[in-house]
């Protein structure tokens, strides 16, 4: 009876063993999968962050290849406007009519009109004006050969802003192509 007694006891301490373990397998089974799961978004997350990032270091980089192609551009029409400006003035050195002066109504309208886009484009902080006065002053009069002188700078702006507008609007088309 005694060794009754001690299997029933052995036994049921067994079975209490086996439900405890038991217990804690499907805890730790339930801890696991839950670390899968959290496992599974981290890694999930840092793909679609992978991507972003690839993304956005090639959106950089073409961003810099068409600003570094814009910007040798804009170098290469400066310098050619400067060997024209070169070339005009020697032409006009020779030229009788070259001191005979714009009508004063024209060359008033034209140097207010360039003193309200130079204006318009400056700075309006205090600390950028010139107000010791050293800047270049211009005379109200205007020679054919001064007009003559304005045209290929005037042209040279147009053309490097239609450059970087043409650059700005390669980026716009390169962003909409990659971004959905």
């Amino acid at each position: 009876m005694k060794d009754t007694k001690l299997t029933l006891v052995l036994v049921a301490v067994f079975l209490l063993m086996l439900i405890g373990l038991g217990g804690a397998a499907v805890y730790y089974h339930g801890e696991y999968s839950d670390q899968q799961t959290a496992n599974q978004q981290l890694k999930t997350d840092n793909e679609r962050q992978s991507s972003v990032i690839a993304t956005q270091s090639l959106q950089f980089n073409r961003y810099n290849q068409i600003a570094a192609a814009v910007q040798q551009y804009d170098t290469q029409i400066m310098a050619s406007a400067q060997e024209k400006q070169i070339e005009y003035r020697t032409i006009l050195k020779t030229e009788p009519t070259c001191d005979l002066i714009v009508p004063a109504s024209i060359s008033e309208r034209l140097l207010d009109y360039t003193h309200r886009l130079r204006s318009g484009a400056m700075y309006t902080t205090p600390i950028l004006t010139d107000d010791a006065g050293s800047g270049t002053t211009t005379t109200r009069t205007l020679t054919y050969c001064q007009a003559v002188l304005w045209i290929d700078p005037l042209l040279t702006a147009i053309d490097q802003a239609n450059s970087q507008f043409a650059g700005i609007r390669e980026i716009e088309k390169s962003r909409a192509v990659v971004t959905p």
